[in-house]
């Protein structure tokens, strides 16, 4: 009797201290995904290219932040730019050099809790901001949707997603992409389930719902999401009847791709398509 009542203890122990450890995990998991760099509100960005800083007031009073870059000569059209998981735009404001000599305008937004953006991150707060700046480029910016590109890196490639299934941009690139966020968890933390993780970013869900032509940019030797991901949404895009394409930079992993030759090239491929397609479109009418 003694020892079954030591056993109890001993499970009861046991099960108070997994309840603990699992809170613990649930309330931190932001941590073991995003990495900001936070920012003070008086920073200063410096970059070579003509820049704007610009903020956006949510309902609770917070501000967004995002850096505009005009093109350099006439603009052929504007990239919005969802970055990586690290960082702020402090470090990712050096893109603009794809771009912007290209002629280019770039909006390169920061995530909620990244830099200067001092709102709560939530996957639902990333949808909703993606959003605010999509209709910016069109009211402030008076952009129309061929005239914007989205381009979404990594963990940004979720956001571009769900964006580009409620809007009708010119086009959407997305690099390194994974087709879920609880499936590339599942390479990292096996033992965790997924309905335990507060983000989903399901990009394979809706990926086919997209109606606007997508290029899919993927290092073979990617070692933060794996590449089959990458192709994984490709065949998914494809079975759909997206109009999609396939960029593979052989030999490229997850934070080098814009440094080899055949990302430059089918970059600068992508930008051209988009500009003179529409050009032919505007002299049609």
């Amino acid at each position: 009797m003694k020892f079954q009542k030591f056993m109890l203890y001993l499970l009861s122990v046991i099960f108070i201290v997994f309840l603990g450890l699992f809170g613990l995990l649930y309330s931190n998991q932001d941590k073991l995904i995003f990495f900001p760099e936070i920012l003070p509100e008086n920073f200063t960005f410096s970059f070579p290219y003509t820049f704007q800083e610009v903020s956006l007031e949510l309902e609770n009073g917070e501000k967004i932040y995002a850096l505009f870059f005009p093109a350099q000569g006439p603009s052929k059209g504007t990239v919005l730019y969802f970055h990586g998981n690290a960082g702020s735009l402090r470090s990712w404001g050096g893109v603009a050099e794809d771009f912007v000599p290209r002629g280019w305008d770039l909006l390169m937004t920061d995530y909620r809790g990244y830099g200067k953006s001092r709102a709560k991150l939530s996957e639902k707060g990333m949808y909703q901001d993606a959003e605010r700046w999509y209709e910016y480029l069109k009211t402030d910016k008076l952009k129309k949707d061929n005239e914007i590109i989205l381009y979404g890196r990594s963990i940004g490639t979720g956001v571009a997603v769900d964006l580009g299934t409620k809007t009708s941009p010119g086009y959407i690139i997305l690099e390194t992409p994974y087709t879920s966020l609880p499936d590339l968890a599942k390479e990292y933390y096996p033992f965790v389930p997924e309905w335990f993780l507060a983000y989903s970013l399901k990009s394979e869900d809706k990926i086919g719902k997209l109606h606007s032509p997508v290029t899919i940019i993927h290092g073979n030797e990617d070692e933060i999401v794996p590449f089959r991901q990458g192709k994984i949404l490709f065949k998914t895009a494809l079975e759909s009847g997206v109009k999609v394409e396939f960029l593979e930079i052989e030999g490229g992993n997850h934070n080098n791709l814009s440094f080899f030759p055949e990302y430059q090239k089918g970059l600068e491929k992508i930008l051209d398509s988009v500009h003179v397609n529409r050009r032919k479109l505007g002299s049609q009418r």
